[in-house]
């Protein structure tokens, strides 16, 4: 795999937790994007977005998520 290919480390419903995460993980020195962002959706779903990283990030970027959400105790959906 490309360690530049990138790769989904985060699934949420709401856009603004995407990018709290992606703040999060570039406060960390990781860059990271929010994909789906303006994807539209069916009539009453909603459309999920992604946090995307370079692969040879993901490993430590889910590590970070995953010590995030303890923290702050979310039960958001995570990949």
């Amino acid at each position: 795999m490309d360690p530049n290919e990138p790769v989904e480390v985060y699934t949420s419903f709401s856009p603004a937790e995407a990018e709290i995460i992606k703040g999060m993980l570039e406060a960390e020195g990781i860059a990271s994007e929010v994909a789906g962002e303006s994807q539209g959706g069916f009539t009453g779903a909603l459309p999920e977005v992604s946090v995307m990283v370079h692969a040879e990030d993901a490993d430590r970027a889910r590590e970070l998520i995953e010590a995030h959400m303890r923290a702050h105790g979310s039960e958001e959906s995570e990949d």
